[in-house]
């Protein structure tokens, strides 16, 4: 659709042009099914929705010491770069399904089957009826996806102010849901070992620091540490001023490098 101007110039008819686009843009959304809302994904903006009421918890502070015989996840060191990332779940209701538990991660360790952690983690508001702790340890690949290593899950069923705590506790690591690459390179090199085992721990401790001073104890939240923060630039480790070993062991590089900083929230 062409009009004819005032001062004898032809325009286009933009609006409608852009109407034809609007339309085939729309088409495309419905036939992805993008645009449309799904009931199954928590609403945006902001919600004002209340927490549930509930009696105040307590001040809980969990404490990644160490793992011990983690499988070897890359063949070419023959060993992996291990992290937890834990969930903690409880019997608190929530305001929408759709609400995220409460995580916290460590930082990496690298090129280590024994690493040390000793990360601590404050939860304000755990409740009186206890929790489950689950910790999953990864191993970390820039390049490619992360190698769940396996898993341990912790339950306590009820907490007080006398709650006697768990003291640098050896728990055994689930494989079910590891690595199968990286638990048959660990099988192989324990077949050349007699030392080795094939079964890892992960040692946690537990502390009630203390009744969480709130007057609703309806939801949980980290106190800290927990930041972190991660970049897989070569150019940022080089603005970083952060290296890492090359393949020979000696020279350094800038290269997939993690920034972990720890501090409170």
């Amino acid at each position: 659709m062409a009009t004819q101007q005032p001062n004898g110039h032809r325009s286009v008819g933009y609006a409608t042009k852009f109407d034809q686009e609007a339309e085939k843009l729309q088409g495309k959304a419905a036939k992805h099914g993008k645009g449309q809302k799904d009931d199954n994904k928590p609403a945006g903006g902001f919600d004002n929705t209340p927490a549930p009421r509930a009696p105040p918890g307590f001040d809980v502070k969990f404490t990644f010491h160490r793992a011990l015989k983690l499988p070897m996840a890359d063949i070419n060191t023959m060993a992996s770069d291990p992290y937890v990332l834990a969930t903690l779940s409880t019997d608190l209701p929530t305001r929408h399904k759709h609400d995220p538990p409460v995580r916290f991660r460590t930082h990496t360790v690298r090129r280590n089957c024994d690493p040390e952690w000793d990360c601590e983690w404050i939860v304000a508001n755990v409740p009186a009826s206890g929790f489950a702790l689950k910790a999953r340890i990864y191993d970390e690949d820039p390049a490619d996806h992360d190698d769940r290593l396996g898993n341990v899950t912790v339950h306590v069923h009820s907490l007080d102010s006398n709650f006697q705590g768990i003291h640098e506790q050896h728990y055994q690591i689930k494989k079910r849901m590891g690595s199968k690459r990286a638990y048959f390179l660990r099988g192989c090199a324990a077949i050349f070992s007699k030392g080795l085992d094939v079964s890892g721990e992960l040692i946690i401790s537990v502390e009630v620091l203390k009744k969480t001073d709130t007057a609703d104890g309806g939801r949980m939240w980290t106190i800290g540490p927990c930041n972190w923060t991660q970049h897989i630039s070569p150019m940022v480790g080089r603005l970083a001023g952060t290296k890492e070993p090359g393949k020979d062991g000696k020279a350094e590089r800038y290269g997939y490098r993690p920034i972990d900083i720890q501090g409170s929230n």
